[in-house]
């Protein structure tokens, strides 16, 4: 009877240990160099060990403070999972497994939210339709995003943003001018004339040496789009363009309309 009970009550703890921990909740490796477990949760803490990208981790505790690190705005978790124990940053961990969020998501996609993010400056908005928006945000330097936002208008003084698809932009540190080659004022004959809504563009102009009234004469030598995106059929996410040859692009300068098609 007395082996009994003590085998009841070892069996009892540990199915009621891993009982607690399989209702932690799951999160996912959203960032395809791998994450860094830390000892404590700051930067110039110790590294334990790397999760790989799109490894699953078990939450244990948040850290009440939030960070900012690369650009996001998020916390650090004390974890749990196959490599080890210890502290992640949470600006690239995912609530839902990579592989059903929409491509070259970042942590910021499905946040809702009815106060702006402090760490982000919103430095452009485009109108797509009755509710939606394409918003590029600074957060720093080094870091711009782009979010497709759905605007809900709950009453007249409050409104509730929801970030359908947030995309980290791959832009180099030394282009001083690129918040200028960002536009969304091109179009695909490729896919049916359908338009692009984010467009990254590398453009090469020069100076005629006319001026007309207070701008000088440009001309357009050479436009490439790097990388383009699109709206899915669903309008859920950015879809990326494959193939950006051909694409016709209008570029805004205050003496003219610039047109032209890229390489």
């Amino acid at each position: 009877m007395i082996r009994f009970l003590k085998y009841f009550s070892v069996t009892f703890c540990m199915t009621f240990l891993l009982g607690c921990f399989s209702n932690y909740q799951s999160a996912y490796v959203n960032n395809g160099a791998g994450l860094r477990i830390r000892s404590a949760p700051k930067l110039s803490s110790e590294k334990t060990a790397m999760i790989p990208h799109k490894g699953e981790v078990k939450i244990l505790e948040k850290d009440q403070r939030l960070a900012h690190i690369d650009g996001f705005e998020n916390y650090w978790y004390k974890i749990k999972s196959e490599e080890g124990e210890g502290w992640v940053f949470g600006g690239y961990l995912s609530f839902k497994h990579p592989d059903f969020l929409p491509p070259g998501s970042n942590s910021y996609t499905g946040l809702v939210y009815r106060h702006r993010i402090q760490s982000l400056k919103l430095i452009r908005s485009q109108f797509i339709n009755q509710d939606l928006f394409l918003n590029i945000y600074q957060a720093d330097p080094k870091h711009i995003f782009a979010f497709l936002e759905r605007k809900n208008q709950i009453s007249e003084n409050l409104i509730e943003w929801k970030i359908l698809h947030a995309i980290t932009l791959d832009i180099p540190q030394k282009d001083e001018e690129i918040l200028n080659r960002v536009t969304a004022q091109c179009n695909t004959p490729g896919l049916d004339g359908q338009e692009i809504i984010l467009a990254i563009l590398k453009i090469q102009m020069r100076k005629t040496g006319v001026t007309i009234g207070n701008h000088y004469e440009l001309v357009l030598d050479k436009l490439k789009i790097r990388k383009a995106w699109t709206l899915s059929e669903d309008e859920s996410f950015l879809q990326p363009v494959l193939k950006t040859k051909g694409i016709e692009c209008t570029i805004f300068d205050p003496g003219n309309q610039l047109k032209a098609i890229s390489e």
